[in-house]
């Protein structure tokens, strides 16, 4: 369990919280799916952190993020015309362009080249990655100063057709994601959807798997091993600071996997992020998940604490494990959600199948506090990280075989 400041310290990311400064300062953040911005198309609103922002694609495709006041007189700029390589405000026609700076005033009767050099407006640096729109808001970000380098994962330069990428808005705290991922031994939640998916469906027949943990300059590797049938069945797994969990494939012997990560909105809402990958060829056409809007899948929890969130007892009665069909994701979603929009971490009692979840509060919480004594945290030095030997595997391995051998990095 965690002391009630700990929890605080570990989940309160809004204003001048030192974990959302921190995050901020040395990370870039996913603000959206790259397809949700179409040149000249409508500008989308965005929320991080409890902070409201812009983000538009301009006439020859770059990508704009801006805070959504207009600096004039603060309107959202959300309704602006997008149009000539920039945003104009409807409601003095102001004009911003996707270089970052004011170009048009004309309620300005005079000079009005000089008065647009000196609007107040901040632009943010974006990147397009793995299919995702990705910001820096640290200190002085819109003013120039220099972004941290971008982790260099597997994910970053694979085509379309062997990855996919998609999130949905959870109600709950960021953290409670991260935890979620790292949670291996939640899978019997799972049971009911990965049946029949080669070794992940054996899972549910070991659901005390034995943890094996090892530092890394990210973050940390572990090894989660079960007894199966004659052998073992390992599945290492990474988590990658600071919300990154980097998890195996379902079957044995796969280059693949995804990568998780819980993002806040606020300190109560959090958008759960999921990059499927293949690194040698397409993923196969059974695996990718259906869906028509990469910005709301997988499907939402279904109701509230009112109707149980809409579990389905019909279903469970028939065999499915948790009541929710819905899919594996939404599982994840429900129990998120029913935690509560913060968890109270002062009235856990954790045990053995914890271990990867503690890890992960150590990382952050060590991190954060580097950072308030005003030091580089570690796990934040990307200079000595190499995020290319992240890499998840599953395997089956004869007994007594260490695991630390069996993935790269």
């Amino acid at each position: 369990m965690l002391t009630r400041e700990d929890n605080e310290l570990l989940t309160r990311v809004c204003g001048d919280a030192p974990m959302g400064q921190m995050l901020r300062q040395h990370w870039w953040i996913p603000a959206l799916p790259s397809e949700t911005l179409v040149a000249d198309g409508p500008p989308r609103r965005v929320k991080l952190f409890g902070a409201k922002y812009v983000a538009y694609r301009a006439t020859d495709g770059r990508v704009g993020f801006v805070d959504e006041a207009c600096p004039h007189r603060g309107a959202s700029l959300a309704l602006a015309r997008n149009e000539n390589n920039g945003l104009r405000c409807i409601y003095h026609a102001w004009k911003f362009s996707i270089e970052g700076v004011a170009v048009e005033a004309p309620t300005q009767p005079l000079k009005e080249v000089e008065f647009c050099s000196r609007v107040p407006f901040r632009q943010y640096p974006v990147r397009e990655v793995a299919g995702a729109v990705w910001v820096w808001l640290g200190k002085d970000a819109a003013k120039g100063a220099a972004p941290p380098p971008f982790p260099d994962l597997v994910i970053n330069d694979l085509p379309a057709n062997q990855r996919q990428t998609y999130r949905q808005k959870v109600n709950a705290n960021w953290v409670q994601g991260v935890e979620t991922t790292m949670d291996s031994a939640h899978l019997v939640l799972h049971s009911s959807h990965i049946a029949g998916q080669g070794d992940l469906g054996n899972i549910t027949k070991d659901l005390a798997p034995v943890y094996h943990l090892k530092p890394e300059p990210y973050g940390f590797r572990y090894a989660a091993v079960r007894e199966i049938d004659s052998g073992s069945y390992v599945r290492a797994n990474c988590f990658v600071m600071p919300w990154f969990g980097v998890i195996s494939p379902a079957d044995s012997g796969m280059d693949a996997g995804s990568v998780f990560f819980s993002v806040p909105i606020d300190d109560e809402n959090s958008w759960y992020w999921q990059i499927a990958f293949r690194v040698d060829g397409p993923m196969p056409v059974p695996f990718m998940p259906h869906f028509t809007d990469p910005d709301d899948w997988p499907p939402k929890v279904p109701g509230d604490e009112t109707n149980n969130w809409g579990q389905n007892r019909e279903v469970m009665r028939l065999g499915h494990f948790s009541g929710f069909p819905q899919s594996l994701g939404t599982e994840d979603f429900v129990v998120l959600t029913s935690m509560g929009p913060i968890v109270d971490r002062t009235i856990e009692f954790l045990g053995a199948g914890d271990g990867a979840i503690v890890q992960v509060r150590r990382c952050l919480l060590k991190s954060v506090q580097q950072f308030i004594n005003g030091e580089m945290p570690e796990l934040a030095d990307h200079s000595k990280i190499d995020y290319r030997a992240v890499r998840p595997i599953a395997l089956r391995v004869p007994q007594g075989e260490s695991w630390e051998g069996l993935s790269q990095g």
